[in-house]
Protein backbone atom coordinates (compact mmCIF):
# COMPACT_ATOMS: atom_id res chain seq x y z
CA UNK A 1 0.00 0.00 0.00
CA UNK A 2 2.89 2.29 0.64
CA UNK A 3 4.72 1.61 -2.59
CA UNK A 4 1.28 2.81 -4.63
CA UNK A 5 1.75 6.47 -2.91
CA UNK A 6 5.36 6.31 -3.51
CA UNK A 7 5.38 6.20 -7.26
CA UNK A 8 6.04 3.85 -10.40
CA UNK A 9 10.05 4.23 -9.42
CA UNK A 10 9.60 2.44 -5.96
CA UNK A 11 11.86 3.98 -2.98
CA UNK A 12 11.73 7.90 -2.63
CA UNK A 13 15.09 8.48 -2.26
CA UNK A 14 15.73 12.41 -0.96
CA UNK A 15 18.02 14.78 -2.32
CA UNK A 16 21.57 14.82 -0.48
CA UNK A 17 21.77 18.92 -0.39
CA UNK A 18 22.13 20.32 2.62
CA UNK A 19 19.40 22.69 3.41
CA UNK A 20 21.15 25.91 2.42
CA UNK A 21 22.24 24.52 -1.18
CA UNK A 22 18.76 22.80 -1.31
CA UNK A 23 17.47 26.79 -0.43
CA UNK A 24 19.72 28.16 -3.25
CA UNK A 25 18.71 25.24 -6.08
CA UNK A 26 15.43 26.20 -5.37
CA UNK A 27 15.48 30.24 -5.72
CA UNK A 28 17.68 29.47 -8.54
CA UNK A 29 14.93 26.86 -10.58
CA UNK A 30 12.16 29.51 -9.47
CA UNK A 31 13.95 32.29 -11.24
CA UNK A 32 14.44 30.50 -14.11
CA UNK A 33 10.82 29.61 -14.25
CA UNK A 34 10.13 32.78 -14.33
CA UNK A 35 12.44 33.98 -16.79
CA UNK A 36 10.96 31.16 -19.16
CA UNK A 37 7.23 32.25 -18.69
CA UNK A 38 8.48 35.80 -19.21
CA UNK A 39 9.95 35.06 -22.26
CA UNK A 40 7.05 33.41 -23.18
CA UNK A 41 4.73 36.03 -22.98
CA UNK A 42 7.76 38.70 -24.50
CA UNK A 43 7.16 36.40 -27.26
CA UNK A 44 3.71 36.45 -27.96
CA UNK A 45 3.53 39.94 -27.26
CA UNK A 46 6.41 40.85 -29.84
CA UNK A 47 4.45 38.51 -32.17
CA UNK A 48 0.68 40.32 -31.84
CA UNK A 49 2.75 43.95 -31.79
CA UNK A 50 4.30 43.09 -35.35
CA UNK A 51 1.13 42.16 -36.75
CA UNK A 52 -0.58 45.26 -35.50
CA UNK A 53 2.44 47.50 -36.76
CA UNK A 54 1.75 45.36 -40.02
CA UNK A 55 -2.02 46.67 -40.09
CA UNK A 56 -1.04 50.28 -39.18
CA UNK A 57 1.83 50.35 -42.29
CA UNK A 58 -0.80 49.08 -44.65
CA UNK A 59 -3.50 51.67 -43.33
CA UNK A 60 -1.47 54.55 -43.54
CA UNK A 61 -1.39 54.63 -47.34
CA UNK A 62 -5.73 54.29 -46.85
CA UNK A 63 -5.92 56.94 -44.79
CA UNK A 64 -3.13 59.43 -46.31
CA UNK A 65 -2.31 60.42 -49.78
CA UNK A 66 1.83 58.64 -50.18
CA UNK A 67 3.79 58.85 -52.73
CA UNK A 68 5.73 55.97 -54.55
CA UNK A 69 8.95 56.63 -52.64
CA UNK A 70 7.07 56.88 -49.60
CA UNK A 71 4.95 53.49 -49.86
CA UNK A 72 8.36 51.96 -50.98
CA UNK A 73 9.54 52.85 -47.75
CA UNK A 74 6.70 51.46 -45.98
CA UNK A 75 7.39 48.32 -47.65
CA UNK A 76 11.15 48.43 -46.23
CA UNK A 77 10.03 49.18 -42.83
CA UNK A 78 7.56 46.06 -43.12
CA UNK A 79 10.39 44.41 -44.37
CA UNK A 80 12.60 45.32 -41.25
CA UNK A 81 9.93 45.00 -38.61
CA UNK A 82 9.09 41.40 -39.91
CA UNK A 83 13.08 40.74 -39.93
CA UNK A 84 13.56 41.86 -36.49
CA UNK A 85 10.46 40.68 -34.88
CA UNK A 86 11.56 37.13 -35.92
CA UNK A 87 15.00 37.45 -34.84
CA UNK A 88 14.35 38.64 -31.25
CA UNK A 89 11.88 35.82 -31.21
CA UNK A 90 14.71 33.27 -32.10
CA UNK A 91 16.87 35.08 -29.13
CA UNK A 92 13.84 34.64 -26.89
CA UNK A 93 13.81 31.03 -27.52
CA UNK A 94 17.48 30.46 -27.01
CA UNK A 95 17.31 32.03 -23.62
CA UNK A 96 14.04 29.90 -22.68
CA UNK A 97 16.07 26.92 -23.67
CA UNK A 98 18.85 27.77 -21.56
CA UNK A 99 16.85 28.32 -18.64
CA UNK A 100 15.32 24.92 -19.05
CA UNK A 101 18.52 23.56 -19.59
CA UNK A 102 19.25 24.98 -16.09
CA UNK A 103 15.87 24.11 -14.90
CA UNK A 104 17.13 20.12 -15.49
CA UNK A 105 20.65 20.35 -14.09
CA UNK A 106 18.97 21.93 -11.00
CA UNK A 107 16.55 19.56 -10.92
CA UNK A 108 18.75 16.41 -11.43
CA UNK A 109 20.12 17.59 -7.63
CA UNK A 110 16.62 17.47 -6.12
CA UNK A 111 14.45 14.24 -4.85
CA UNK A 112 13.78 11.11 -7.01
CA UNK A 113 9.94 12.35 -8.02
CA UNK A 114 11.11 15.66 -8.66
CA UNK A 115 13.68 14.18 -11.37
CA UNK A 116 10.84 11.53 -12.36
CA UNK A 117 8.07 14.40 -12.47
CA UNK A 118 10.04 16.71 -14.46
CA UNK A 119 12.60 14.57 -16.27
CA UNK A 120 14.29 14.76 -19.31
CA UNK A 121 10.88 13.30 -21.55
CA UNK A 122 9.06 16.20 -20.46
CA UNK A 123 12.04 18.48 -21.38
CA UNK A 124 12.64 17.09 -24.47
CA UNK A 125 8.70 17.98 -24.76
CA UNK A 126 8.58 21.22 -23.63
CA UNK A 127 11.18 22.21 -25.77
CA UNK A 128 9.65 20.60 -29.27
CA UNK A 129 6.06 22.54 -28.29
CA UNK A 130 8.13 25.93 -27.88
CA UNK A 131 10.01 25.40 -31.40
CA UNK A 132 6.87 24.26 -32.78
CA UNK A 133 5.12 27.55 -31.11
CA UNK A 134 8.03 29.26 -32.31
CA UNK A 135 7.60 28.32 -36.16
CA UNK A 136 3.88 29.02 -36.13
CA UNK A 137 4.91 32.48 -34.72
CA UNK A 138 7.59 33.32 -37.27
CA UNK A 139 4.92 31.81 -39.94
CA UNK A 140 2.63 34.48 -39.02
CA UNK A 141 4.79 37.11 -39.44
CA UNK A 142 5.89 36.10 -42.30
CA UNK A 143 2.91 36.23 -43.64
CA UNK A 144 1.55 39.11 -42.24
CA UNK A 145 5.02 40.90 -43.53
CA UNK A 146 4.19 39.50 -47.08
CA UNK A 147 0.67 40.30 -46.89
CA UNK A 148 1.44 44.01 -45.83
CA UNK A 149 3.90 44.49 -48.90
CA UNK A 150 1.67 42.78 -51.33
CA UNK A 151 -1.34 45.06 -50.53
CA UNK A 152 1.16 48.40 -50.66
CA UNK A 153 2.45 47.25 -53.77
CA UNK A 154 -0.67 48.72 -55.21
CA UNK A 155 1.27 51.89 -54.44
CA UNK A 156 4.12 51.95 -55.87
CA UNK A 157 3.53 49.46 -58.91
Amino acid sequence: MANDREGSSGDISASELDERTHAELLMLYQDSAVSVRFARERQWKLAGAALLLFTAIVAIPELVEVSTFAAKGLVLASILIGASAIYVLVVYQVWQNAELRRMQTIGDRFSNIFTELGGRNAAREGTLHGYIILFFMIAAIGLGDALAVLLLSRFYL
